[in-house]
């Protein structure tokens, strides 16, 4: 059986609010037309990628209340395949305010869980990764409040002992316990990995030191975002860099994620990684150029694919 399924987890999902603001500043009352809702948090940006690139998405991750009942019903009516762990709390809600310029305010409320529902989450995990079609886990984003300390950790080795690869994209704390595991992929921004990391990551060849250093503590792919000037890729193989058209951007967020979900979706599908790389940064572009995130139209995907150039580095 071919191994196609990608599991995309949210342990802090959300409902998003888009609203593109022209005027946008503090302490002005502005009108607009109306607002983007749809299911938030990194792991849904990258289930909605993977889809829209080819990919057989599924969803996981922790919902509560009202308004996890409704994020699960709006995953539900676009027809994504999803195994929610349920708690007895509120999801929660996030707003994005972007202005004329691409330039986005986000505005995110934490999540609270207790310490029995990440178990629960990271239970329903295994089961999920232990069957045959999955290709990759893919941890993505915040840890709700009340998770415990070594969650990262304790899943992503839980997870390694099953053979699964094991991708992540998070920050702060929570990423710097998931490098101790040694997942098999982990994907960054330059800043996320300075903090990780405790040093100053001004230059390419500074990344690609970093990188480098933790592909040969055992993690297999370190993948690096510089936003607009595309993606830094560091394996035991080759040293990659893709860069993309340059465009003007309506709403960045979630580009990271498209980026994430072009690279593993491409993989998944047997792309080599220099590929998987182009068809990554090519993602995370087109994502900027709609509101909404992880709503862009595989059309104009394969448009911006065009223009968008890798450098071999080094191997």
């Amino acid at each position: 059986m071919k191994r196609e399924t990608i599991i995309c987890v949210t342990p802090n999902a959300a409902l998003d609010r888009t609203m593109v603001v022209p005027d946008f500043a503090i302490g002005r009352i502005s009108r607009i037309g109306g607002a983007v809702a749809a299911p938030g948090g990194k792991g849904v940006n990258v289930m909605r990628a993977v889809r829209i690139l080819g990919g057989r998405p599924l969803a996981m991750g922790l919902l509560g209340g009202h308004t996890g009942r409704t994020v699960a019903a709006m995953v539900e009516q676009d027809g994504y395949d999803a195994k929610w762990t349920y708690f007895d709390g509120e999801t929660r809600t996030c707003a994005i305010i972007a202005n004329a310029d691409g330039v986005s305010t986000v505005i995110n409320e934490s999540g609270l869980i207790g310490p029995s529902d990440w178990k629960a989450l990271a239970d329903d995990i295994c089961v999920a990764a232990k069957a045959d079609e999955v290709y990759a886990v893919c941890l993505c984003g915040s840890l709700p409040l009340g998770a415990p300390a070594e969650a990262p950790f304790a899943l992503i080795a839980q997870l390694n002992a099953l053979g699964a690869r094991v991708w992540v994209d998070s920050s702060g704390s929570a990423l710097e316990n998931a490098i101790k595991a040694k997942p098999f992929a982990i994907k960054v921004n330059r800043s996320e990995m300075a903090a990780a990391m405790g040093t100053e990551l001004q230059t390419i060849r500074d990344i690609k030191a970093a990188a480098g250093r933790l592909v040969a503590d055992g993690i297999g792919l370190v993948v690096v975002s510089l936003g607009a000037d595309g993606a830094l890729l560091v394996s035991r193989e080759v040293i990659a860099k893709a860069t993309p058209p340059v465009i003007q951007p309506v709403d960045p967020v979630a580009s990271g994620d498209c980026l994430h979900a072009g690279i593993v979706t491409a993989l998944a599908q047997g792309k080599d990684i220099v590929e998987a790389l182009r068809r990554g940064v090519a993602a995370g572009t087109v994502n900027a150029l709609y509101a909404g995130g992880a709503q862009f139209p595989f059309r104009h995907f394969q448009s911006v694919l065009q223009d968008t150039r890798v450098q071999i580095l080094g191997a």
